[in-house]
C-alpha cells in the first residue's frame, strides 16, 4: 500500500474508531502488511495508535511493532500493560528485541528484561554483551541447523519442525557434534535432493562466515560480495552461534551512511533519531568541529596579513580570493568524498594508492587546466589586465589541482592508520585548501607583478 492509499484509508480508520467498530478495525488491519499498518498508526493520535495495537493479531503484532521507530516504541511500551509488552518481547525474533533495547534506556531495557522468561532473558543478555556494533550484537540465534550424518529426509523433517520458529530456512546450516561450521546446504538443494543422500554429501563447504567480534561492516561486506541472504556467525572456536539475516545487513547499511554523512559535515555522530536528541547534545555534536574551524581559519587570516603588501598594490587581486579558495575546497571534497565512498565498498585498496595517486593527479591537471582557462577569460574581460588574469589563471590550475591530491591522500593516510576515513570532514579539507590556495595565490601574484613591474 503506497502512503497515498494510507491518507485514502485514513478517514474511513478514524471513523471505525470513533464508532467503536472495533471489529470491522480489527478485520482492516488483518489485511495489511506490517510496513502499511506502520504507515497507518502514524496517522492515528497517541491513544488510538494503543488502541489499533491492542486489536493486531499476536502473530502480527510484534513484526508491526520492530518496524515503528525508537520513540514511538518507547512511548508505546509506556501506554502498555506489562503483560501486553510481555507478550510483544516474546512474540519479536532475538536480533529485533537486541535492537529495541539498545534504542531504549537502560532502565527501561531492565524492566523488559525482568518480563522475560528466563530462557529468553539469558539470550537477550548473551546478545547484549557483544561489543556494540559487531556482528554478535546484530545476529539471531534463530537459524535451521544440521547434522552432517542426517539424510535428506530427516533434514526436511527437521526443517519442518524448526522452521516455524526459525528467521529463514531458505539456508540451512551443517554442523559436526561439536557445533563447528562445516557447510551450508539451500532449502532447494535440500528438496530437489534423493531423500537417502547424507546433508554431508550435497552441502556446500565453502562457507563465508563472520565472527562475533567482527565489527558489523564486515557482515555488510560478505552480503554484498557473494550476494547471500544470511551470514552465519561464529565464536573464537568456530562454533556457529547465529546469524546475520539481509534486512538487519540494510539496517547497518543505513546507520552507517548516516554516520559517514555527519562525519563528512564535521558532526560528531550519534544513532538516536533526530528529535530524540536534546537541544544542548545537538549544540555539543556540531560545536567542537565549529570550533576547530573557526580556529584553523586564522591560519587564513594570518596568511593575508602576511600578504598584505602584494594585495594592497593590486587590489584587484582582493575579487578572485573566494574564487580560488571556494573552488580549491570544493575539488577536494570532491576528491575525498569518491575516494572515501571506493574505500568504504572495497573498489579500492591502499595498497593501490600510487595507481590511485596517478589517476587522480591526471584528473586534478585536467580540471584545473580547465578551470583556469575559464578564470582567465573571466579576469580577462573583467579587469582587462593580462598580468592580473594570468596569476588568477594559474593560480587556480594549480589550487585545483592540489586540491584533489589532497583530497585523496588525507583518506588514504587515514585508512593507513587504521582510522576510519569518514572522520576527514569536508569542512576541514576545505579550510586547510583555503590556507593553501592563498599562499599558492600571492606567492605566484607576486612573483608575476614583480616581473611585470620590471
Amino acid at each position: 500500500m503506497e502512503l497515498q492509499w494510507t491518507k485514502i484509508f485514513l478517514p474511513e480508520i478514524k471513523e471505525l474508531i470513533a464508532t467503536k467498530d472495533f471489529k470491522g478495525l480489527r478485520d482492516f488491519l488483518r489485511e495489511r502488511h506490517p510496513a502499511d499498518i506502520v504507515d497507518i498508526l502514524r496517522e492515528l493520535e497517541p491513544t488510538e495508535r494503543v488502541m489499533g495495537f491492542r486489536l493486531l493479531d499476536k502473530h502480527k503484532i510484534s513484526a508491526v511493532f520492530a518496524l515503528v521507530e525508537p520513540v514511538e516504541q518507547e512511548e508505546l511500551l509506556k501506554q502498555f500493560t506489562e503483560q501486553h509488552a510481555k507478550e510483544i518481547l516474546l512474540q519479536m525474533q532475538p536480533d529485533d528485541r537486541t535492537q529495541l533495547f539498545d534504542e531504549l534506556p537502560a532502565h527501561v531495557v531492565e524492566k523488559l528484561l525482568r518480563l522475560l522468561p528466563t530462557a529468553e532473558r539469558k539470550e537477550a543478555n548473551e546478545l547484549l554483551n557483544y561489543p556494540h556494533n559487531s556482528s554478535g550484537r546484530i545476529m539471531t540465534p534463530e537459524y535451521v541447523d544440521l547434522q552432517m550424518g542426517m539424510t535428506v529426509a530427516e533434514a526436511l523433517e527437521h526443517i519442518r519442525k524448526t522452521g516455524p520458529n526459525r528467521e529463514t530456512i531458505y539456508i540451512c546450516y551443517i554442523v559436526d557434534e561439536t557445533k563447528k561450521l562445516r557447510g551450508v546446504a539451500s532449502l532447494k538443494n535440500i528438496i530437489l535432493a534423493n531423500p537417502d543422500q547424507f546433508i554431508k554429501d550435497i552441502m556446500n563447504e565453502n562457507v563465508f562466515y563472520v565472527h562475533t567480534t567482527d565489527d558489523q561492516e564486515k557482515a555488510v561486506q560478505v552480503v554484498q560480495k557473494y550476494d547471500i541472504l544470511a551470514v552465519p556467525v561464529v565464536d573464537n572456536e568456530d562454533r556457529l552461534v547465529g546469524i546475520v539475516t539481509v534486512d538487519d545487513v540494510l539496517d547497518v547499511v543505513q546507520e552507517e551512511v548516516t554516520e559517514d554523512f555527519q562525519r563528512m559535515a564535521g558532526i560528531q555522530t550519534t544513532e538516536e533519531e533526530y528529535f530524540r536528541v536534546g537541544f544542548s547534545k545537538r549544540i555539543i555534536n556540531r560545536v567542537s568541529w565549529l570550533v576547530i574551524l573557526v580556529i584553523a581559519a586564522t591560519i587564513s587570516q594570518t596568511i593575508l596579513k602576511s600578504y598584505s603588501g602584494v594585495l594592497s598594490s593590486v587590489i584587484a587581486l582582493a575579487y578572485f580570493i573566494p574564487m580560488l579558495t571556494g573552488s580549491g575546497g570544493n575539488t577536494g571534497s570532491q576528491s575525498s568524498t569518491l575516494i572515501i565512498r571506493a574505500l568504504a565498498t572495497g573498489e579500492i585498496k591502499t595498497k593501490e594508492w600510487w595507481r590511485i595517486l596517478l589517476r587522480e593527479f591526471k584528473v586534478g591537471i585536467s580540471l584545473g587546466l580547465i578551470m583556469g582557462l575559464i578564470a582567465f577569460a573571466i579576469a580577462a574581460i573583467s579587469l582587462k589586465q593580462l598580468t592580473v588574469a594570468s596569476t588568477v589563471g594559474v593560480s587556480l590550475c594549480i589550487v585545483v589541482s592540489v586540491g584533489n591530491i589532497v583530497g585523496l591522500a588525507i583518506p588514504l593516510f587515514f585508512r593507513f592508520i587504521k582510522l576510519d576515513p569518514a572522520f576527514v570532514s569536508a569542512p576541514l579539507i576545505a579550510t586547510l585548501l583555503d590556507a593553501t590556495g592563498l599562499v599558492i595565490y600571492f606567492e605566484i601574484a607576486s612573483r608575476m607583478l614583480s616581473k611585470s613591474a620590471s
